[in-house]
């Protein structure tokens, strides 16, 4: 038996479901630090470079895998943690997830609001932009925060999996996968300028849809504890043939959604057959600022730009250089925002775990 399912021997155990997978938290973290890279070094070259800095700031660009990771895992978490015993609680579960995307949002919104304004670079928004962009509609994400635009991504996933999985794990996976999958071909048809139609027929969707399929596959205990290092193996070879054959020459479901696939897939079945390495363990700690950082770095790389103006000798170091004190910062910062800001604030939005039903063990949940 695996060290994840001894784990969860108990009924008490199983209401975490089959324990806490560091290497996914590790992953979250690392996808956040990719992307926090590439912004930094992108941001540095685009105001202080005085040449292009094309082939460092293309092997940077990678950094964008880190948010097809994030969707990856997105969907291996909802399917993962969700609670279908005695009937899945759809009202638990939005308020869950309202809870764990707003209030830290809107707290990091009105940080950027407040201090783009100090260092003199207002935003020019209208009211009805900034209440879309509170509200993460479709086409105003990017509004306030830049990178939120994939916090749409996130909503829309959660309201169509939530909805349906009243019908159950099994019947609501496949219609929740026919329904994306029959909106992506829909796209396709039919060409639109609609932010909600370009949101609903976006091809990103599967990349969603590929990481629920892996917790579907973990939860009924019928992912294979062999072949997980030769998962992450080929993802990383599919990794680096888009990067030598251009990553932006080919859909991005291709180059970065399936290797981003194999490698969360193969993670999660390296960890199920084997020990988790101490190092694993302890770096993972960092997965559960992940989202912290993501909301708060481009703020910090926007005040380390206007720092730059004050300290001149700044715009003279090389932005790959730059990336790196810069990504640190972030960590930090995103960690103190976490453990001093969202961590309370969610136990005092949510106090009582009690609303949330129980998951069954994974054993009553593979007989259905």
């Amino acid at each position: 038996m695996s060290k994840l399912h001894t784990e969860t021997a108990t009924p008490r155990a199983a209401a975490t479901s089959l324990g806490k997978i560091h290497s996914i938290q590790l992953m979250r973290a690392v996808a956040a630090m990719l992307v926090v890279l590439y912004h930094g070094q992108l941001a540095w070259t685009n105001r202080f470079s005085a040449s292009e800095q094309s082939l460092e700031t293309y092997i940077f660009g990678f950094g964008a895998v880190g948010v097809h990771i994030f969707f990856v895992i997105s969907g291996f978490i909802m399917v993962y943690t969700s609670r279908f015993s005695g009937g899945f609680d759809g009202k638990a579960f939005f308020r869950r997830r309202i809870l764990r995307i707003y209030p830290i949002y809107w707290i990091s919104a009105g940080l950027y609001l407040s201090i783009y304004w100090l260092i003199g670079l207002p935003y020019a928004l209208e009211p009805g932009k900034v209440i879309g962009a509170l509200l993460l509609l479709p086409g105003h994400g990017a509004a306030i925060i830049g990178p939120a635009w994939t916090l749409v991504f996130e909503l829309f996933f959660y309201l169509c999996f939530g909805t349906a999985m009243l019908l159950g794990l099994n019947r609501g996976l496949l219609s929740l996968s026919a329904f994306f999958l029959g909106a992506i071909v829909l796209g396709v048809i039919i060409r639109w300028d609609s932010p909600a139609w370009q949101l609903i027929t976006n091809s990103l969707l599967i990349e969603f849809l590929a990481g629920a399929w892996i917790g579907w596959l973990l939860v009924k205990n019928r992912l294979p504890e062999g072949g997980g290092p030769l998962l992450i193996a080929l993802s990383i070879a599919i990794f680096g043939a888009g990067m030598f054959y251009g990553y932006d020459r080919m859909p991005s479901v291709l180059v970065w959604g399936l290797p981003s696939t194999l490698l969360v897939a193969g993670s999660i079945m390296t960890e199920k057959g084997r020990t988790v390495v101490p190092l694993v363990r302890k770096m993972g700690h960092f997965g559960d600022s992940s989202y912290a950082l993501y909301l708060i770095h481009i703020l910090l790389i926007t005040c380390a730009v206007a720092l730059a103006d004050i300290l001149p000798f700044l715009k003279r170091v090389d932005p790959a250089l730059m990336s790196i004190p810069i990504a640190l910062v972030s960590l930090c910062v995103g960690e103190a925002l976490h453990h001093k800001i969202e961590r309370p604030l969610l136990k005092r939005l949510n106090p009582r775990r009690s609303l949330i039903p129980e998951r069954e063990h994974p054993a009553e949940t593979a007989q259905r």
